[in-house]
């Protein structure tokens, strides 16, 4: 039997439970749970979704009951049901959604910062790209799992009410998921960039506000100053918004695909970058 010492516990077998980076998304979703910070968005983000799954109820009765046959005309001026209407569904995709981002975001890393508990996970079996990776997911997955029913929800009410011929598209879920999964991956790339940046919650907090919202302004001064539409690429909400547009086919989108696509990527690699140096291990130090 091997005698070790007093201070140096037995080797983990490795093999053994979940991997680390489940682990520590999981922890990270149940403080969030503990916080009890949903029931205000959750509050906001429910009227959201009842008036959308309404609209398609009301739309439903405009076309189907012969006593709102007047007012159908009307209707369709207010009511659309192209394009701009299946990329409408995402709208909390916002200014809402993103201080909800960084309201939990911005403690994601600044929080492991301040109390020093890097040093610790890279003590046990948990390497830096674990550690990486459980954060980007956890402040990825947060956007997605909010916009997901924003997607589902009005897609299965129009299916029920008029099937193949209600106010959302069949395929549309098939347009906003890969839209979602961007911009949420967007928003939590920028949150976990930022948080790593500050040494206390709520300075991860600023971090991520002030990223979102000084790259908004810049953004709008260059368009201003050079007439370019394209250099609102360097404004992360409006390529959040972009994303469901260009995949839908809005004939008027806020970006063309080129600077929405070439912006998207230099967000989420800058931010990834950051996070990575600030998060090594020589970053951990006591």
């Amino acid at each position: 039997m091997p005698i070790y010492a007093p201070t140096l516990p037995p080797a983990p077998d490795l093999h053994l439970g979940q991997p680390p980076a489940l682990v520590l998304m999981r922890f990270d979703f149940s403080r969030l749970w503990r916080q009890k910070i949903g029931r205000f968005f959750g509050f906001a983000f429910l009227m959201m979704l009842l008036w959308k799954v309404a609209r398609i109820y009301v739309d439903h009765l405009l076309h189907t009951n012969q006593a709102f046959k007047p007012m159908q005309d009307f209707a369709k001026t207010i009511l659309t049901q192209g394009a701009d209407f299946q990329a409408d569904l995402l709208n909390p995709a916002s200014y809402l959604l993103w201080f909800l981002v960084a309201l939990v975001g911005g403690g994601l890393v600044a929080r492991d910062t301040l109390y020093r508990v890097r040093p610790l996970m890279y003590a046990h079996p948990v390497a830096p790209k674990d550690y990486l990776l459980a954060k980007l997911g956890f402040a990825s997955l947060l956007p997605f799992v909010i916009l997901l029913p924003f997607a589902l929800l009005p897609w299965l009410m129009s299916l029920l009410l008029a099937g193949a011929h209600g106010p959302v598209w069949v395929t549309a879920p098939l347009r906003l998921l890969p839209a979602m999964a961007i911009s949420s991956l967007l928003m939590g790339s920028l949150a976990v960039g930022a948080s790593s940046l500050a040494a206390t919650p709520r300075a991860g907090i600023g971090w991520v506000l002030g990223l979102v919202l000084g790259l908004g302004t810049l953004a709008s001064m260059l368009h201003g100053l050079t007439g370019t539409p394209s250099a609102q690429a360097l404004n992360p909400i409006v390529l959040a918004e972009t994303w469901p547009q260009l995949l839908v086919g809005v004939q008027r989108p806020l970006l063309p695909w080129l600077p929405t696509i070439l912006g998207t990527a230099l967000h989420i690699s800058l931010w990834t970058f950051l996070a990575a140096r600030r998060t090594r291990p020589s970053e951990a130090v006591i």
